[in-house]
């Protein structure tokens, strides 16, 4: 078990959280740990792991958007930022929890202008862990002007049936994967005709802010730069106590099975090991 840094969530946060599925928290990154996070991208970029994408490129623009996913202990100050910063206690708080399990790091940077957009989809879907209690806590090193932020359907947590899953790839973002075996609902228009028809919240953030959603609410839509803005962004995702290894249908992205195997863990297995690690916050005054 790991201790982190304390940060209490006020009660009336975890309740909308638990409602709606997302909430931003304000000032939880102070500057030392966002110095931290920079360091880590910097070290990202000059050596990213075997699961870096270009969701988009274009070498005459300039223009990027790389994306990257890492084990928590791949990067040490990705590391230190997961297990220390008080990030984990605030997981552990919005599932109602004493503690949380670090599954793995996401990383999105944006260069200035970027137009491409996030597809909607469900993170969870294509997690290789299930389990109710789920959820990522994701900050920008950058400001998140409200029209480029990233927008969230209150309540899809909750919904029943879950969407198909989009297409992540180079100059292929967005359309609908059919997958044997995933019984998703079709991707509605969310930026277009069906909009009026969810409840859709986005919210400007300051650097050291995170937005907290859950593995299953549906969200995307953000991007669309100006041309004086890029996007530092990092997402952890957390698991809780029920969390169980899991290959689900159409394979899981990113696939950690091979790696929880090497740790002695397969399908059906609660994930803690030295690759997710057991974080809980440090006892008051300590």
């Amino acid at each position: 078990m790991i201790a982190c840094q304390r940060f209490d969530v006020p009660d009336d946060l975890v309740r909308a959280f638990q409602r709606d599925g997302a909430v931003v928290v304000k000032g939880v990154v102070d500057q030392a740990w966002r110095e931290v996070i920079a360091a880590g991208m910097e070290l990202n970029r000059k050596h990213p792991t075997k699961r870096t994408k270009d969701y988009a490129r274009d070498d005459a623009t300039g223009e990027r958007f790389f994306h990257d996913a890492a084990t928590v202990t791949a990067n040490p100050h990705y590391e230190d930022y997961i297990t220390h910063s008080p990030i984990g206690h605030v997981a552990a708080q919005m599932m109602g929890l004493e503690r949380a399990l670090a599954f793995y790091v996401t990383v999105f940077l944006r260069s200035p202008g970027t137009k491409a957009r996030t597809p909607w989809h469900q993170d969870q879907t294509s997690w290789s862990a299930a389990g109710r209690d789920a959820l990522s806590v994701w900050t920008s090193l950058d400001p998140v002007p409200e029209d480029t932020a990233l927008e969230i359907v209150r309540g899809s947590h909750l919904w029943e049936r879950p969407l198909k899953r989009p297409y992540f790839e180079h100059n292929h973002l967005g359309g609908t994967m059919e997958i044997d075996g995933l019984d998703g609902m079709p991707i509605p228009d969310f930026s277009g005709a069906d909009r009026y028809s969810y409840d859709i919240a986005a919210w400007p953030m300051e650097p050291g802010d995170v937005l907290v959603f859950h593995g299953m609410t549906v969200h995307g839509g953000s991007g669309d730069l100006p041309v004086d803005l890029g996007r530092r962004s990092i997402s952890i995702q957390w698991l809780g106590e029920d969390a169980r290894i899991t290959d689900p249908p159409g394979g899981a992205d990113p696939d950690w099975l091979p790696e929880l195997a090497e740790h002695g863990l397969g399908v059906g297995d609660y994930p803690a090991c030295a690759m997710c690690p057991v974080i809980e916050p440090e006892q008051p005054n300590a």
